[in-house]
Parts: C-alpha cells; sequence; structure tokens
C-alpha cells in the first residue's frame, strides 16, 4: 500500500466478521471500492500474524490497506478492550473458563456459541501478546 492510499484508511473501516478458536484466525470485511456489491474478506492469524486477503490488490501480488489494518482493526475491537484491561491471573482464569465452556458445548452439541468463541480467541490472543512483550523485556532487565 502506497503512502497516499494509508492515509485514506483507518482500521474502523473493517466490519469484524468472526472468529475461530481452534485456528485463532479472526475475519474482517469490508465493501470494494474497484467493485462495487463484493465484499472483500481479510483473515488475521492471531498466533503467527499472518495475513490473508482475498481483494483484487492481494490477488495480483500488492499490499493492500485490509492487509496493513487488520491487525490494528482486531486489537482495536471491543473484545480484545474488553480482556486488555484485566490482571494477568483473571486473564488465565477467564481464557480456562471459556476454553471449558467452547469445549462443553462442542462435546454436547458438536459446536461452541459464537460469542465464546471470539471472547476465547481474544483472551488468548492477549495472553500471547503480553507473554511477548515480557520476552522482549526480559533481556533489556538482564
Amino acid at each position: 500500500m502506497t503512502a497516499r492510499t494509508a492515509a485514506l484508511h483507518l482500521p474502523a473501516e473493517l466490519t469484524f466478521s468472526g472468529a475461530d478458536d481452534l485456528t485463532g484466525i479472526v475475519t474482517f470485511t469490508a465493501m470494494s471500492a474497484s467493485a462495487p456489491g463484493t465484499v472483500n474478506t481479510v483473515a488475521y492469524d492471531t498466533a503467527t500474524g499472518a495475513i490473508h486477503c482475498d481483494c483484487a490488490g492481494a490477488a495480483c501480488g500488492r499490499a493492500c490497506w485490509h492487509a496493513d489494518h487488520v491487525a490494528a482493526a482486531w486489537a482495536l475491537s471491543p473484545t480484545m478492550l474488553d480482556v486488555r484491561w484485566l490482571a494477568a491471573g483473571k486473564l488465565l482464569r477467564y481464557g480456562r473458563k471459556l476454553a471449558s465452556m467452547v469445549a462443553a458445548y462442542r462435546a454436547r452439541g458438536g459446536r461452541a456459541l459464537p460469542a465464546d468463541m471470539v471472547n476465547l480467541t481474544a483472551a488468548r490472543s492477549e495472553y500471547r501478546r503480553r507473554a511477548t512483550l515480557a520476552a522482549l523485556a526480559l533481556p533489556l532487565a538482564a
């Protein structure tokens, strides 16, 4: 994406679509500017940072604004903002509770509640974010 294009878009332009707690992948959508009526979908792997977008630019191997803003859109999503303030112990308990709820629903009904999957993905994502920050800070303290 060019600097000119970057200035024209914001993470808020991406609409949250869903999350898969098994893969850690969250998806966002945005209406296509080049093909009216077409919806572009961008997927963000919260564990690896990998991004895949199905827009025309990405299909041609070019960088797109969707990919540039999807990590920020996830970080600014209401679900992530809800877990960001939790203390470490509470975050861990919250994640464990959600994991058990999701497992129970899958065992009983074959699928989990979408809200639980999103919240579990957010809790895991926040846990990994904090672990990465702690690992980066460790060499500085030594």
